[in-house]
């Protein structure tokens, strides 16, 4: 509750409300700082949370919703904003207060973002009825137009059109089928970005946090490999039996499954990188010879995520504390 002498509590509060606003007004207007905007919306919110309580928070959110929805006059707008960084505040604010462990952390994130995706593509392509039919026509027409002024001065021919037009099908193909993959990969990333700087912030200004995140040690449960089985069985079983929808879900989740995974490998490969007792020279070496061979690198990077939750190729304790343990 809130004390009747607690009047700094309020007046932060009140302070917290305007500067989401405001920050939530510039993201609205200026479409190039939306992503920027939406990375920093929730890191006050989840401040205030933690500094004095959940009732405070929302007593800011609110606040804010009722200036935003004043101020830029679109109802719908402003309230798809307020979803998408309200309850990510919240949410942070309460696994940071609680002092919830990173990994724990990050899996209540991870599904949240994934929730969020959904409600994205849900507004994006089915209240507003845009269709995927619409994005693609698009995207193919800018195609068309790149093609066009190559052709007007003379930087491609006919053969070159029918190539570039081969290669435009393609990935307009993969848009089609890769989109909303992409949308969940972005939210998950944000989202869990968003969740450091303000983790950062907070022990920046001496409050409490969970331990301290070994990211070259964190690991994923053994079940996760679940993942892409899940997605390669959907993704094969839609494209033998003709059901495309299926087809479209496991190619998603194979998608997600690999940006999780390439992370992981990261982590592997620099915890070896790190543990293996050889000249610095040689690590350099071994670590430019991988962004010259950038495909090679990613196959390698990819297999080290995937077999690391099953091998636990670096040998770490079963028995260590959940910082070092995934979800």
């Amino acid at each position: 509750m809130i004390a009747k002498d607690n009047y700094p509590a309020l007046i932060e509060t009140v302070v917290v409300a305007g500067l989401l606003a405001l920050l939530g007004l510039l993201g609205l207007y200026i479409v190039p700082a939306f992503y920027l905007v939406t990375l920093l919306l929730p890191v006050p919110l989840a401040y205030l949370i933690i500094k004095n309580n959940l009732l405070y928070g929302l007593l800011s959110l609110g606040l804010a919703t009722f200036m935003l929805i004043v101020a830029f006059g679109h109802i719908g707008s402003a309230l798809m904003l307020v979803m998408q960084f309200g309850p990510t505040g919240v949410i942070i604010g309460l696994l940071i207060k609680n002092k919830v462990s990173v990994d724990s952390s990050m899996a209540v994130l991870f599904f949240w973002a994934l929730a969020v995706a959904a409600l994205n593509l849900f507004v994006s392509f089915v209240l507003s009825g845009v269709g995927y039919a619409n994005v693609t026509t698009e995207f193919r027409a800018a195609m068309d137009q790149v093609a066009e002024m190559y052709r007007q001065n003379g930087m491609m021919d006919e053969i070159g059109r029918q190539q570039f037009q081969q290669v435009a099908d393609q990935i307009i193909h993969l848009v089609q089928v890769l989109l909303p993959g992409t949308i969940a990969v972005w939210t998950i990333f944000m989202t869990i970005f968003t969740y450091f700087i303000t983790r950062l912030l907070i022990r920046k200004l001496g409050y409490d946090a969970a331990p301290e995140f070994k990211f070259l040690e964190w690991r994923l449960p053994w079940y996760s490999i679940w993942l892409v089985i899940t997605g390669l069985a959907m993704a094969m079983a839609g494209e033998e039996f003709s059901l495309r929808i299926v087809n479209i879900i496991g190619k998603n989740i194979l998608y997600i499954s690999a940006f999780i995974f390439f992370v992981l490998g990261t982590a592997v490969l620099m915890f070896f990188l790190r543990a293996w007792k050889m000249p610095k020279v040689v690590k350099i070496i071994i670590t430019v010879a991988l962004f010259l061979y950038l495909p090679l690198a990613t196959a390698i990077i990819l297999s080290l995520g995937v077999v690391d939750p099953v091998a636990n190729l670096r040998r770490l304790s079963t028995d260590s504390d959940e910082g070092s343990k995934g979800g």
